[in-house]
């Protein structure tokens, strides 16, 4: 019983658009045709191609050998160092979460680009998506030189509300498969420029983050004993050109008296030479650690001038205009009659 009712309903609901589109066939034509034109001026004339560039890259953890690192480090007397993972921060899905960071965007948006004449991203996305305010002078353009400036409230405002723009219609980053370690970055806008140096500029700044995080105090460190290696040598060599200034002139002297400045000498020399030794055997073992856990990482494709261009469909973008408006006009003239009929 409930089957055949609904099918009574259903064949019902049918004849009665059938019966309006009979019976508003010119409205409903006009309307049609009036929609398609739409769909046809939108695509043909206001609608604009956008361009994607893609940046895939590969990042590899070492995996450090914890024992023969330890081994070396208690050899020179140094102690056990601390142990290292292969994943580290980088693993899993959080390097995908970097690369759509505010830290990271904000970078690569206020950085000068040669290709631009020196000026930034920033400006060049305002003059594209936000041309309107800044000829009603509601906005105006960002400084060129802009990394290392404060900003005042409203350009944050207004640095927020393009980061949020980017992160929601511009930006993808996405593991190609879970398996691998290839990360793809995608980037698309109507702005062909902007979208080739923006890929190439944020996977920089991303990737330059990942070493600092990583790496950055290994690199200190080096630099560190690297200067003091150095000056130690220095006042080594002075000091072992003085021992031997002392040394001739005592070498015919018998009284030992003469020869406490030549004694004295012969300690700062001993003194330095340990010192030397010792920060080259913390140098030797800083530079190995820094081997282990500096990361592999490699790009394997890099975005080419021009990129790949998606246009609206006139055809599509007409017969939807067709397809809607058709729709539409029959859904409300159905509903305006069976109005009527209640109304009678």
């Amino acid at each position: 019983m409930e089957g055949n009712k609904n099918d009574i309903v259903k064949s019902s609901l049918i004849e009665d658009i059938l019966k309006t589109i009979s019976h508003n066939k010119i409205k409903i034509v006009l309307i049609s045709i009036l929609g398609g034109l739409l769909g046809f001026t939108y695509s043909y004339f206001f609608a604009k191609p956008k361009y994607t560039a893609n940046v895939s890259f590969t990042l590899e953890q070492k995996s450090s050998s914890i024992g023969s690192l330890g081994g070396i480090a208690s050899s020179l007397g140094l102690g056990d160092l601390p142990s290292t993972t292969s994943s580290g921060m980088f693993g899993g899905e959080n390097i995908l979460h970097l690369l759509k960071s505010n830290r990271i965007i904000h970078k690569s948006l206020k950085e000068s680009q040669i290709d631009l004449n020196g000026d930034n991203l920033l400006n060049e996305y305002v003059r594209y998506h936000l041309r309107s305010d800044v000829k009603e002078k509601k906005i105006e353009f960002f400084p060129k030189n802009i990394e290392n400036k404060v900003l005042s409230r409203k350009q944050d405002s207004i640095l927020l509300i393009i980061t949020k723009n980017i992160k929601e219609s511009s930006l993808k980053a996405e593991r190609i498969d879970k398996k691998t370690t290839i990360i793809n970055l995608e980037i698309t806008d109507v702005n062909e420029r902007w979208a080739y140096l923006f890929s190439k500029q944020i996977v920089k700044n991303a990737i330059e983050l990942y070493l600092d995080i990583k790496i950055g105090k290994l690199l200190k460190t080096e630099q560190e004993l690297i200067q003091k290696r150095d000056s130690i040598r220095g006042l080594l060599d002075g000091s072992i050109t003085t021992l031997a200034f002392e040394t001739d002139l005592n070498s015919h002297t018998p009284l030992m008296r003469y020869k406490t400045k030549q004694a004295k000498k012969q300690i700062d020399v001993e003194v330095l030479k340990n010192m030397y030794a010792s920060v080259i055997q913390n140098l030797e073992v800083t530079k190995f650690q820094r081997s282990q856990e500096s990361p592999i990482i490699e790009l394997i494709d890099e975005p080419i001038m021009p990129l790949a261009k998606k246009e609206y469909s006139i055809l599509i973008t007409t017969l939807l205009g067709l397809l809607i408006s058709f729709s539409i006009t029959a859904i409300l003239l159905m509903i305006v009659r069976n109005l009527n009929n209640f109304t009678l």
